[in-house]
C-alpha cells in the first residue's frame, strides 16, 4: 500500500472568500454587459450598413435617370450613416460633384437669418416686439408701426414677395443687397393686417437681413460669417452673387424637353437674407450639430425659435416644424431655377437628412424616398417612365404645353400606358387648344384603365372631357360629360363651377330667344362655347 504524504490544507486556497465571489460576479456582469453592448453596436452597425446601401441605390437610380445631381448626407446623432455625391457641378467642364461642393440652398438660408436674429435678441440688442417702422421709417406703409420682428420671422406680416414684382426680372441683374430690393418691397402693399394669417414672404426675410445690418453695424453676409459660419467651422459656406469667384461652386441646371440642360446663371435670384446662401452637405451637418448644443443659441432661444406659429402649426420662426408619419422634424426646403435642397432634423430619432441638388426640382422625390426608407415606409426605385413623367409634368407647370405633350408621349407606347402620363397628355392638349380629338381619345383610354381609387379620379377625367368638348363647341356632349363627373363625385368643385356657368349661359340664351321671338328678331347669342380655362 502506497504511502501518501499528508499536509495541512490551506482552506483559503480552495474556499472562495465572500468578497472574492462578489468581485467575480461583478466582473461577469460587466463582461456580459460589454458583450451585449458589443452585440447591439454590431447589429446597429449592420443595420446602418444596409440602410446606407439602400440610400446609395436610391440616389444612384435617380442620378442615372438624370432626375438628380448633387449630394446626399444622412446622419444619426451626428454620426454619418451615408454620404455620397452624384452628377456634375459644371457640365461644360465635366467637374464632378463632391461632398465639399457648394450648392445654392435657396430658402434654407432663412434658417440662418432666423438664428442671426435670435442671436441679437439673446444679446439684448433686438426685441421681437419691435416694429418695422423703427428700423425702416422710410417704409411707405402705415402698417410699418404694427408689423413686428416676430411677424417678419413667422410670415405673418402681410408683406408680399418682391420676387413676384412685375419689375423683378428687369431689376434682377442689379440686386446685390437688401437696399437694392427695397424699391420692389415697398411697392407691394401688405395683403392683410399683421398677425391676421400666414403668408410666405421673401420680402419679410429680406427686411430682416437689413435689420440685422442696422443693429450689428456690419453687412449681413459678414455677420453670418462671423457669428454662424466661423463658430460652426463651416469653411465651405458663404453668401455671394453669381458673378463672384467661388471655388467648388455647383452651377444649377434645368432640363429641357430634348434632354439637354440650360444653366441658371442669368436667372437665379440674388443671394440675400431670404435665400441663396451656398454651402456643402458636410457644412450643413456642422450647423445641425451646433444647434444641438449652445454654440449658436441658448436652449431658451432655440425653444422660442422652434415654437410653432399660432397662425400655422407647421411653421415657426424661419423654420418648418412638421411630422413624417408621426416622426417630428424641424428644417427647411429651398428651391429656385436650377436648384433644390432639403435640410431636415428629426427630433426623436436623431436623423439628419440633407439633400442638395443643382437640378431644377432635383431633390424632392429622392428626399421623400430616403425618409420613407429610414422609417420603414413604402418606396420604390424610379423608372424611365417616372423620369419622363416628372419632366413632362414640370414643363406643363411652366406652361410649355407643346413640349410637355412630346415628353409625355414617350410613356404612351407601352401596354398598358403610364396612366398619369395618359391623363396629363390629354390635359396639356385641352389647356393648349391643340389636338383636342386626341385628348378625348386619351381620356377614354384613361377611363377604361383607371381603377375606382385611381388618381386623378375618374370624376376628374370626365370633367376634362367636358372641357375638351367645349373647346370643340360641342355643348351637349360637354354637359353630358360634366353630369357623369358629378355623378361619380358630387363634390368635384371644378365640374360644379363649369356646369353652373353652362347652365347660366343656357338661361341667358333662352332669354335672348324669347326676346327675339317677341320682337321679330332672330339673333341667337349662344352660337359658340363660353370661353373657359381648364386645369
Amino acid at each position: 500500500m502506497a504511502d501518501f504524504d499528508t499536509h495541512p490544507v490551506d482552506c483559503d486556497v480552495v474556499v472562495v472568500r465572500e468578497g472574492t465571489k462578489e468581485s467575480i460576479m461583478k466582473h461577469i456582469r460587466i463582461l456580459v454587459l460589454t458583450c451585449l453592448v458589443a452585440l447591439i453596436s454590431y447589429a446597429q452597425a449592420q443595420s446602418e450598413d444596409v440602410t446606407a446601401q439602400k440610400i446609395a441605390a436610391l440616389a444612384r437610380a435617380h442620378a442615372n435617370l438624370e432626375m438628380f445631381s448633387g449630394t446626399v448626407l444622412v446622419a444619426r446623432n451626428g454620426n454619418v450613416v451615408y454620404a455620397g455625391a452624384y452628377g456634375e457641378a459644371n457640365k461644360d467642364h465635366h467637374v464632378p460633384n463632391k461632398l465639399e461642393t457648394r450648392f445654392n440652398i435657396g430658402s434654407i438660408g432663412k434658417t440662418f437669418t432666423a438664428v442671426a436674429v435670435m442671436q441679437l435678441v439673446q444679446e439684448g440688442k433686438l426685441r421681437l416686439s419691435e416694429t418695422l417702422g423703427k428700423y425702416y421709417p422710410e417704409c411707405p406703409f402705415a402698417e410699418k408701426e404694427t408689423i413686428t420682428i416676430q411677424n417678419l420671422l413667422t410670415h405673418t406680416s402681410g408683406l408680399g414677395d418682391y420676387l413676384e414684382h412685375k419689375e423683378y426680372k428687369a431689376k434682377l441683374a442689379t440686386l446685390r443687397s437688401v437696399g437694392d430690393a427695397l424699391p420692389l418691397i415697398f411697392d407691394q402693399k401688405p395683403a392683410f393686417p399683421a398677425g391676421e394669417r400666414f403668408q410666405y414672404s421673401n420680402s419679410g426675410f429680406c427686411l430682416l437681413g437689413g435689420i440685422i445690418e442696422k443693429v450689428s453695424g456690419m453687412p449681413y453676409r459678414e455677420f453670418v460669417r462671423q457669428h454662424i459660419f466661423e463658430p460652426c467651422g463651416m469653411k465651405k459656406s458663404s453668401i455671394c452673387q453669381e458673378d463672384e469667384v467661388l471655388p467648388d461652386r455647383a452651377i444649377g441646371y434645368t432640363q429641357n424637353a430634348d434632354g439637354s440642360f440650360t444653366a441658371n446663371i442669368r436667372v437665379i435670384p440674388a443671394a440675400l437674407s431670404d435665400g441663396g446662401l451656398r454651402t456643402s452637405a458636410n457644412d450643413l451637418l456642422k450647423f445641425d450639430q451646433a444647434l444641438k448644443g449652445e454654440i449658436l443659441l441658448s436652449d431658451q432661444s432655440k425653444q422660442a425659435m422652434f415654437e410653432p406659429s399660432p397662425r400655422r402649426a407647421t411653421s415657426a420662426s424661419g423654420w418648418e416644424v412638421k411630422e413624417f408619419f408621426g416622426h417630428r422634424y424641424v428644417g427647411h426646403s429651398g428651391g429656385a431655377d436650377g436648384v433644390e435642397a432639403f435640410f431636415y432634423r428629426f427630433i426623436d430619432s436623431g436623423y439628419t437628412v440633407i439633400v442638395l441638388s443643382n437640378y431644377h426640382n432635383g431633390a424632392e422625390e429622392l428626399t421623400s424616398s430616403i425618409m420613407s426608407l429610414l422609417f420603414d415606409k413604402p418606396y420604390s426605385l424610379p423608372t424611365v417612365a417616372d423620369a419622363n413623367f416628372r419632366l413632362g409634368y414640370r414643363l406643363q407647370g411652366e406652361n410649355m404645353l407643346q413640349d410637355a405633350a412630346k415628353v409625355l408621349a414617350r410613356n404612351l407606347a407601352a401596354d398598358p400606358p403610364h396612366l398619369l402620363s395618359l391623363f396629363f397628355a390629354a390635359n396639356v392638349r385641352i389647356r393648349g387648344g391643340f389636338e383636342i380629338e386626341k385628348a378625348l381619345d386619351y381620356l377614354d383610354r384613361y377611363l377604361s384603365l383607371a381603377g375606382e381609387d385611381a388618381f386623378p379620379t375618374k370624376s376628374m377625367a370626365w370633367y376634362q372631357k367636358g372641357s375638351a368638348y367645349l373647346k370643340l363647341g360641342k355643348r351637349p356632349e360637354a354637359i353630358h360629360a360634366l353630369e357623369k363627373s358629378l355623378t361619380i363625385d358630387p363634390q368635384n368643385q371644378a365640374a360644379r363651377e363649369l356646369m353652373g356657368r353652362l347652365r347660366k349661359d343656357e338661361g341667358a340664351a333662352g332669354l335672348v330667344h324669347r326676346s327675339a321671338g317677341d320682337s321679330g328678331y332672330a339673333e341667337d347669342s349662344s352660337s359658340g362655347p363660353h370661353p373657359l380655362k381648364t386645369v
